[in-house]
């Protein structure tokens, strides 16, 4: 049987089949060298990697040893600068509230809270305390009352007595709240939202703010949480 034998043609690879392709050129500027992957760079420069979030943005974090640390959006959030006397767990049982997020300074202090612990996307609920000007509750309400109503150009804003909270006034303004605390040498606003709270939980606690033993400026924290008893010291190994 007679056929013809020939050698194959030399072809060039599939494009594909390539596997020993020489490198970049890595003085070519338009490419970036990472590892052992090359990207596409603008004008010769990479894209710098994003940094992560300082500790307490977005999630709480207790890695400064000193609060527990939080703000929804704060690029470097804080610790609180003073104890105001709030107490985290009755803030839950008053509210409903099943998981607190933390704390974080910004202008006042917030403290954030999830009505649910599973709950996925929900935005926190959120009570702010502050100390503010005035030899009494009554008078820091008045200066309060002064700024809104020139703020918002309603002359009959005005703050009125917390029945049953001798001392105590409140005031409300679309969906803000505010109330003017006595019991301490100086003045404590506490700030929430409509809907943060039942009338009768805002209410316990208020109560539980004016009566609260006042903590002096400069006073060390005794734990992470405001209103937890100190930490036990930790055991030596035996």
């Amino acid at each position: 049987m007679g056929g013809l034998a020939a050698c194959p043609q030399a072809s060039e690879p599939a494009p594909e089949s390539r596997r020993d392709d020489a490198p970049p050129n890595p003085n070519d500027k338009r490419i970036v060298a990472d590892t052992a992957d090359y990207y596409v760079a603008e004008n010769g420069v990479p894209n710098p990697p994003k940094e992560p979030p300082s500790p307490g943005t977005g999630r709480p974090d207790e890695s400064n040893g000193n609060c527990r640390l939080f703000a929804p959006e704060l690029s470097e959030p804080e610790c609180c600068t003073r104890q105001l006397g709030l107490d985290v767990e009755v803030v839950k049982r008053a509210c409903g509230l099943k998981l607190y997020l933390g704390e974080s300074f910004h202008a006042t202090c917030g403290y954030y809270f999830l009505p649910d612990a599973e709950a996925s996307g929900a935005p926190p609920t959120w009570f702010r305390l502050s100390l503010v000007r005035g030899a009494d509750a009554r008078e820091a309400a008045e200066a309060h009352d002064l700024f809104t109503r020139r703020l918002a150009s309603d002359p009959n804003f005005r703050s009125v007595p917390i029945p049953g909270l001798a001392g105590a006034y409140w005031s409300e303004q679309d969906d803000l709240h505010w109330a003017f605390l006595p019991g301490w040498s100086v003045v404590r606003q506490f700030t929430w939202q409509t809907g943060a709270c039942s009338d009768e939980g805002i209410r316990e606690i208020l109560e539980h703010l004016v009566d609260a033993p006042e903590i002096p400026a400069g006073s060390p924290r005794l734990s992470k949480i405001p209103g937890q008893p100190p930490a036990p010291p930790p055991t030596a190994a035996g």
